[in-house]
């Protein structure tokens, strides 16, 4: 709509009715805020015969530039910017000055004698008149419009000023009612982001609850009820529908053999208002057990403990897996000990056969004494007494064997490590003759009673000794030297080590030697000494290797004594 150029007249009052009714069918039309910039530029343009218009809005320090307008041949040309406004655009005394005083401001540029002319911008160019009106609301600077006419200063008569005045009041108005629904509708556009998100976000959750087994809760603590997720109920066997439920319901579907603990441990986490954390088991209505893992953070309210939220994982497939692993590895620690023992076949014939051979002996001998025609009963006794000695001797050798070979669990017991060194010994002791090997043994440790489970102990020493014994089997060029030492350290652990003449240990497998399944002897499965370095872990040890010198290797490990 082309709106007549305003003229000044003595009819102000049906000028400013004019304007008013112009300007209020423009904003009327405005459907953003872009639009009714374009509007109001257009209208202050078209009415008040101006070259060109500048919208700008104060924002702390800065000045922004959000539209401007200018006349040209071919009409009014728009353009929406907003940007940092750039004092070469425009002069800076007057809109600052305008912008402290919040009054309409205007200046006639080189034709008279003006506080301004100093500004840099009025330096440059000269022969029009620059307006600056603030359009406040209620006392608050809305937006300030930077005007410039071509028109003489006699021409702004107070009708002028006071049409200006009005039209950028009625702006100030308007503008204000744009940048709230401008406020409104980006406000919109976020909280349907944000839901759009917040959805996808439960849907997400949902799906990644399902696939982990995984129930997610709040813990409403002045209700006593939980807010549970979908997840959470099928855990529970619970109505999905119906997501709140007592504290009381979930305790009901802990295993009663659980219950007490699981509950004590989370009423002392309350109490002390740290997180919770807690294993426990579940029985279902069909009889069925599932092994549960709950974790929950306390949350806080004006340093308040009002709620927890936390989660709940379901663990029964890794808790039998777990199981099924724990028995597999029994199975093959087992299997070690009976391939060792099989490896020592031979000499565990001849211990048992030497205690026998002497009791045959021994009852022979008694025999004989018994029969003479004036029994000796000193002889019969000795003879006797020898009998005991080997039959016992040939028991402690089959004992130390049956528990080689039990598959049993751990159990960590004071002992001597040195009774239980000098036992695997007696078992090995035909095998270390048969290789020819000397052994040297260097038992230094003044205190050697330990805490550990001797079935593994023995195993662990076996495995070391089997190993030292065959690395020398094929050395011809040096002697065969089996030292076994130990020693104590700080009064806090005792050292054992297995050294041998052997071969050695090269670079190259010094680092993979305790894998399992790696081995360097032709018919080994590479679990022995991975088995062996578990049992020491275990026993809160270490068991390492190293080259000795000149020849030869160096397998040591240390376990911490047993307090008094």
């Amino acid at each position: 709509m082309k709106h007549k150029k305003l003229q000044i007249s003595d009819d102000s009052n049906s000028q400013q009715l004019s304007i008013l009714l112009n300007t209020s069918k423009a904003i009327s039309k405005a459907v953003d805020y872009e639009t009714l910039s374009e509007a109001l530029l257009t209208i202050i343009i078209e009415q008040a015969g101006a070259q060109r218009v500048l919208l700008l809005h104060s924002q702390g320090e800065s000045l922004i530039l959000e539209a401007k307008a200018k006349t040209t041949s071919e009409g009014v040309i728009f353009e929406s910017v907003h940007c940092e406004a750039k004092w070469d655009d425009l002069p800076k005394s007057l809109v600052n000055n305008a912008i402290q005083t919040q009054k309409l401001l205007y200046t006639n540029v080189g034709q008279q004698n003006s506080p301004y002319d100093i500004d840099p911008y009025f330096q440059r160019f000269s022969g029009f008149t620059a307006l600056c009106v603030p359009a406040t609301k209620q006392n608050k600077l809305v937006a300030i419009f930077y005007i410039e006419l071509s028109e003489n200063d006699d021409r702004l008569k107070d009708e002028y000023l006071n049409t200006l005045t009005i039209l950028t009041a009625l702006a100030a108005a308007a503008i204000t009612a744009a940048r709230l629904q401008t406020d409104i509708n980006e406000m919109n556009q976020q909280r349907q982001k944000l839901e759009k998100a917040l959805h996808l976000a439960d849907a997400s959750l949902a799906i990644g609850e399902q696939i982990s087994r995984t129930g997610s809760w709040r813990w409403e603590l002045n209700k006593n009820t939980l807010v549970c997720s979908e997840e959470f109920c099928h855990i529970f066997d619970l109505d999905p529908s119906h997501r709140t439920i007592s504290f009381a319901d979930f305790a009901a579907c802990i295993h009663p053999d659980d219950k007490k603990v699981a509950l004590d441990r989370i009423n002392y986490a309350v109490q002390m208002e740290t997180a919770i954390n807690v294993e426990y088991r579940i029985l279902k209505a069909d009889g069925s057990v599932l092994y549960l893992t709950g974790q929950g953070c306390p949350v806080f309210d004006s340093n308040k403990l009002v709620d927890y939220v936390g989660i709940v994982n379901d663990v029964t497939a890794r808790r039998t897996a777990e199981n099924a692993l724990r028995a597999a590895q029994d199975d093959l620690v087992r299997m070690c000990r009976i391939t060792t023992i099989g490896q020592l076949a031979s000499s565990i014939a001849h211990e048992i056969n030497q205690p026998l051979m002497s009791i045959a002996t021994n009852a022979g001998a008694g025999l004989r004494w018994l029969h003479r025609s004036v029994p000796d009963l000193q002889q019969v006794s000795a003879s006797l007494q020898a009998i005991a000695s080997e039959g016992q001797r040939a028991g402690q050798i089959v004992q130390s064997l049956r528990t080689l070979t039990k598959n049993t669990r751990a159990s960590l017991n004071v002992l001597d490590i040195h009774d239980v060194l000098k036992g695997i010994l007696a078992i090995a002791r035909r095998e270390i003759e048969r290789r020819n090997v000397v052994l040297v043994m260097q038992l230094n440790a003044q205190s050697s009673y330990i805490r550990g489970d001797i079935v593994q102990l023995q195993q662990v020493m076996l495995n070391l000794l089997m190993n030292a014994i065959e690395a020398m089997s094929e050395v011809s060029s040096r002697q065969r030297v089996l030292t076994i030492s130990t020693f104590t350290k700080d009064e806090q652990v005792i050292f054992i080590e297995v050294e041998d003449t052997g071969p050695g240990i090269s670079d190259e497998i010094k680092d993979r030697l305790f894998e399992a399944f790696f081995t360097t002897k032709k018919d080994g499965m590479g679990m022995g000494l991975a088995i062996c370095h578990s049992i020491v872990d275990m026993h809160g040890g270490k068991l390492s290797a190293l080259a000795r010198q000149p020849v030869g290797s160096v397998f040591s490990f240390f376990i911490p004594l047993a307090k008094d």
